[in-house]
């Protein structure tokens, strides 16, 4: 059964981003454009439907026996229980996306010169990595598949719940990331970062086998926000912008913990391995990150399995017969 004290501990989450929106918003040059409440109107209206939809579904074929029956049944229930996850993580999603943004415009000095530096100090040469994982096709094509199914493997592991009634699962997926981006949208605010091919900016030939962009998407949007000029904000419109620390780590650290006890975690695991790997050459990311992001990530997980642990009763020792 889902444990009510991480549902509780979502909507905490949600409270504080959300406070910390409205406290900073009014001194902050970026502004919420009105569009957004129709986008918002139109999702929530839409998942409302659908969840209404899959359970007059499953009232029509409850008694149904048949194959057809059954499999329209648990359809039926699969969609209902991915709403439910998206209803608990929605409004925090639309805080976090102003959050993060103003967590990106606070102008403090970028710290990629620091984070290059630690990378060197361990022995780690960003762009020696760079050449060797782009000098052979296969791997750099395999790295970049990887880096870019990251929310493909989430919404099959979110399914793979579903189908197996495990809400329970689901829900502690859902807040372990919940954790995550509340705690690193605070170190963005505090340590922000371009990344390493902005910081390194290495000639096209580098990486020919990545993506055109690998590691840039966000660049043209940090320095407008950065920039101090007027920034408009469309919710329908997500902005990557979180580079310090890794959360393509994070999110493959948290999909292979989700896995364990099933059978299926060990090409979980390795899938996620292979995926962490990626955010070095094509995510853009400094080694540092990469290992901030590990360490966040089992920060959040820490704190929610205690949360989970709380809620199990302390079993009495049997008393001794007489």
């Amino acid at each position: 059964m889902p444990n009510r004290p991480i549902i509780v501990l979502s909507f905490g989450l949600t409270a504080l981003v959300a406070a910390l929106d409205i406290a900073w918003l009014p001194f902050s040059k970026i502004h919420v454009d009105t569009s957004n409440v129709s986008v918002i109107a139109k999702l929530g209206l839409g998942m409302v439907l659908l969840y209404g939809i899959s359970v007059a579904v499953s009232l029509r074929v409850g008694n149904d026996k048949s194959l057809l029956g059954q499999l329209i049944g648990r359809l039926a229930y699969i969609i209902r229980s991915l709403i439910g996850v998206t209803m608990l993580s929605l409004p925090f999603g639309i805080a976090f996306g102003i959050f993060i943004c103003l967590a990106s415009s606070t102008g403090r000095e970028l710290v990629d010169a620091q984070l290059a530096a630690i990378d060197r100090a361990v022995g780690f040469d960003w762009l020696a990595f760079l050449s060797a994982m782009n000098g052979d096709p296969i791997v750099s094509k395999v790295l970049v598949l990887a880096y870019h199914t990251a929310g493909l493997q989430v919404l099959a592991l979110l399914i793979s719940y579903a189908a197996m009634q495990r809400a329970d699962r689901m829900i502690e997926f859902t807040v372990l990331n919940l954790v995550c981006l509340t705690i690193t949208g605070i170190l963005v605010a505090f340590f922000p970062a371009a990344g390493a091919y902005a910081y390194f900016n290495p000639p096209p030939g580098a990486y020919n086998n990545f993506t055109e962009h690998a590691g840039m998407w966000h660049y043209s949007t940090l320095l407008k926000l950065r920039s101090g000029d007027p920034f408009t904000l469309f919710l329908d419109d997500p902005q990557p912008l979180v580079t310090f620390p890794s959360y393509h780590t994070a999110v493959g650290i948290f999909v292979a913990w989700s896995a364990r006890g099933f059978r299926f975690f060990w090409p979980v695991a390795a899938l996620e391995a292979v995926m962490i790997l990626s955010t070095l050459p094509e995510g853009g990311h400094h080694l540092v990150d990469v290992v901030a992001g590990g360490i966040v990530a089992v920060l959040a997980i820490v704190a929610v399995a205690g949360i989970e642990s709380a809620k199990r009763p302390m079993l009495r020792p049997a008393k001794a017969p007489r």
